[in-house]
């Protein structure tokens, strides 16, 4: 997956935990969004770590 979807699903998960009422949902979305966000950062610190190797 790219950056932009990354990001795009995490605040998605965020959103969806946000506006849920049953806490079990809100626990899962927010673990989703939490999982797509340390995706994105392995994502953005390998792509870093590419760049300064080149």
């Amino acid at each position: 997956m790219d950056e932009e979807t990354l990001r795009s699903r995490a605040e998605l998960w965020r959103r969806r935990a946000a506006q849920t009422l049953d806490s079990r949902e809100r626990a899962a979305s927010a673990e989703l969004a939490d999982q797509y966000e340390a995706l994105l950062v392995h994502l953005l610190e390998s792509r870093d770590r590419r760049a300064r190797a080149d």
